[in-house]
This record gives C-alpha cells, structure tokens and sequence, in this order.
C-alpha cells in the first residue's frame, strides 16, 4: 500500500476542501422575491478553503457562518426565511457566509464536515432532520460553533445550541383556531413528517380543539415531503372527501398545495402554519387565520453568534417567536374563547404533553 508523507496528507485535505467548496454559493445572491422577511442583499461571499480559521467555541461573534439547508431558499417558507435572517446578519456584520440548499439525508455528515473543514466558525444545520448528523461533526471539530436551527437537542456537546420556535403552542393556537372555525368537528394536521417538534405541535393541536370543544375529531397525516405540492395537495383532497373541513397545514412549499384544495372544495378552511396564508399562498377566501413563526429571526441570530452557548432556545408567543394572524371574522363569543386561550397560553396555564403511544 502507497504511505503518503505527513506533507503530502496536508496538501490533499486542502484541495478537497478547495474543492467541496467551490459547490457552495456565497450569499451575495439574492433568491427569488416571496414570502421574504425583508432583509436587504449582502455583498458577502463564499469562503475558500485556504482562510485563517476563526474559532467562535462556545461564545462569542461569528467571523463567518455556513447553512445546510433541506430544501430551496426559494420555497417562500422555512428555508428561505432562515436563510434570508443569515443574510441579514452578514449584512449588518461583514459576516462571510455560504450556503448549501436540497440537502438530503445521507449528505448531511459530509457537507456540515466540509463547512468546519473549510474553516466557517459557525455551521447550521437548519432543519429538523439535521441532529445527529451535527453531534457527529461536533465532536469531531470542537473548536467549531454548530447550530441546530428547528431542533431542542443539544446532544450534551458544548459547541453544539439548539434553537427553535414553540411548536406547542402554534400547535395550541391552531388547534384553539380550527376548533372555532369547523362544522363537521373533523380537524386535520398536514405535515411532511414527524420529528420531535412536529409531535409536539400534534399534541397542541389537539389540546387546542379540546380546549374549544372535546368531541372535535382529530387526524394526522405526512405526506414524505415538506416542497411537494401535488402531494400536499392530493393528502387534503383525501382528508376533505372524508370529511375534514378544516385542515392545518405545517409544511414548506408544499402548503399551496393545500391551500389549492381548499380553494378547489366548498365550505372548506385553512388554519396555516409557519407562514401567512392568506398572503403567501393568495388564500385569503379559505384562510381562516396563521400562526406565522418568526424563522428569519432565528436565522439572523444564528448567524450573529448569538446563540453560542451550547443550551436549547425554545421561543414562544410571550417573546414573539409565534405570531397569530386572523382573517376570519370571530363572533362573540369566539373571540371570548380565543382571547382567553391565549391569555392561559401566555399564563402558563396550558400543559401541552407529547403522548407516549
């Protein structure tokens, strides 16, 4: 077998990581206009693999930053506003900063590794699917800051924060939302597909609609992608023929979809999730109201550094991570019901617990 010199190792890592990141894209681009948060464009770029490492450990301001994103900075969803808080934040900082989009399962490990290969002192993982692929990258580059942006798990690794909206309590306020919104007492959840946090957005939902009314019935269906429409679209078509009339959708892209079948079927409404429905997806004659999360600011807080500090962040209605919108016009005695639901929300009142069945 060929023994390569100490030397020659050293040159070899070096070209991969020149390499691996000529595939990255600087964020000096900007995506397509939509749901955007309004952040302005960066003159930022694409970090070679030759830069001086800057460590951010455990603490302190990013030098540069670098996100792995699930899907497209395009979706009008939680990838373009994560995505679009980082660009914020390189904006106002001089922060360099790279992304890579559509990243899928088993590319996880390697490109998180090439980001700390190439020297970016924090590195997100944005998306719920990203956990244990992080803990692994961190504990290979423990002077590295790593992210897990939509996660509550911090794997015990010092340079590893988890930082993520209240999926509980959006979960609760749709359910609360649904419950005063449907005739048939059938309520649906639609996701692309269960981790930790989307169970317990499951478990506010129902809390919600037996906060409302016990005998609401209450299903849950993935449809195996957060960006597939037609998917998205043909789970409501089946929910609605069953008789749901009111369908809570928490997805990426694919929430149109939803929102194109509820248009499509009569008396049917939509309690949306993540973004505005009503404004993002032109659904205003079925949009009931949103839970609208506030993914741009913990993107832009991720990539400031500001959250370097190896703990969970779980924010919530109280400190403005979930914003409710309301379209529909609530009666009375609806708005009694709601106003007190958030009220107990706010007050500590609501118990949300993930079942163990």
């Amino acid at each position: 077998m060929m023994k390569f010199g100490k030397k020659v190792k050293e040159i070899i890592a070096l070209a991969m990581a020149v390499t691996m990141t000529a595939a990255f894209t600087g964020c000096g681009s900007s995506p397509a206009t939509g749901g955007a948060s309004g952040s302005s464009s960066v003159t930022a770029t694409s970090t070679s693999g030759t830069e001086t490492k800057s460590s951010s450990k455990t603490s302190g301001k990013a030098a540069s930053v670098a996100m792995a994103l699930p899907g497209l900075i395009t979706d009008e969803a939680f990838n373009q506003f994560t995505y679009e808080g980082m660009k914020k934040a390189a904006d106002e900082e001089g922060i360099k900063c790279v992304y890579k989009e559509n990243v899928s399962q088993d590319e996880q490990v390697e490109v998180l590794r090439q980001f700390a290969q190439a020297g970016y002192s924090i590195v997100i993982g944005d998306g719920g699917q990203f956990g244990e692929a992080l803990a692994q990258v961190a504990k290979e580059y423990p002077d590295t800051h790593f992210v897990f942006l939509v996660g509550t798990d911090t794997y015990d690794m010092p340079n590893l924060t988890a930082a993520t909206i209240d999926y509980g309590e959006a979960g609760f306020i749709g359910g609360v939302l649904s419950g005063l919104s449907t005739t048939n007492k059938k309520a649906a959840y639609i996701l692309g597909e269960f981790y930790d946090t989307h169970k317990q957005m499951e478990a506010g939902f129902k809390k919600g609609l037996e906060y409302v009314d016990p005998s609401i019935e209450e299903t849950s269906v993935t449809t195996g992608d957060w960006a597939d429409t037609v998917k998205a679209r043909e789970a409501s078509l089946a929910l609605i023929s069953q008789g749901y009339d009111v369908l809570f959708p928490c997805l990426d892209a694919a929430g149109g979809g939803v929102a194109a079948a509820a248009q499509d079927s009569k008396g049917e409404k939509i309690v949306g999730s993540v973004a505005d429905y009503a404004k993002d997806y032109g659904a205003e004659n079925v949009t009931v109201g949103s839970v609208v999360y506030a993914w741009d600011q913990l993107g832009y807080l991720a990539a400031k550094g500001e959250l370097n500090d190896g703990k969970s962040h779980v924010i919530g209605l109280a400190d403005g991570g979930i914003t409710p919108v309301i379209n529909a016009k609530l009666t009375d005695d609806q708005q009694k019901i709601y106003d007190q639901a958030m009220q107990d929300l706010k007050d500590g009142k609501i118990e949300i617990k993930v079942s163990d069945k």
